[in-house]
């Protein structure tokens, strides 16, 4: 994973393109070990094209896009998918306000604050064709277990609640 994080983590840096770290990895660097294989990210979706412009120039495949979604493959042996998710400008700049950083083969990273990991891993949880939702949710009880998350915390659980309703709250006062 990190040659191909780091790959772009530079590549990004280098055309000015923010994004935030999500998926498996941001929950591995947020504090739990857990495997993973693909890199996820977060971006705008007004630079979409950039970003897939940029992919295929470091010699990635698109070989499943949506408007709001793209995976690649990696062009060799040794690196590692990555997937996309593209958001709207009002919802980058809520994920993307005080970002953690995170630190990876000596350079930064973004990831969201875990409150906000933890809106994402509801969300896919809750997607119609999710094959794993049980993983989603031991990744939002791991955060909520190493962030030390209060379900009782107002803008929390605002956040439970938006995205995943009443009984992802009760399930999350579970894990507590």
């Amino acid at each position: 994973m990190q040659p191909t994080l780091l790959r772009l983590i530079e590549a990004a840096d280098s055309r000015g393109l923010p994004f935030l770290l999500i998926g498996g990895h941001a929950v591995i660097l947020t504090g739990f070990p857990r495997n993973t294989i693909d890199i996820d990210l977060l971006v705008q979706a007004s630079k979409r094209s950039v970003w897939l412009d940029l992919m295929c120039s470091m010699g990635f495949r698109l070989f499943h896009g949506t408007d709001v979604f793209a995976q690649f493959e990696p062009g060799d042996e040794e690196g590692f998918p990555v997937d996309f998710m593209f958001v709207d400008e009002t919802t980058w700049t809520r994920l993307s306000e005080q970002p953690v950083t995170a630190r990876i083969g000596g350079m930064d990273v973004q990831l969201p604050r875990p409150e906000h990991l933890v809106a994402l891993k509801l969300h896919a949880a809750s997607s119609p064709g999710r094959s794993k939702p049980e993983s989603d949710w031991e990744d939002i009880r791991q955060i909520v277990r190493v962030c030390r998350l209060d379900a009782s915390e107002p803008e929390f659980r605002g956040i439970v609640l938006r995205y995943g309703g009443e009984k992802a709250l009760d399930r999350i006062r579970s894990f507590q």
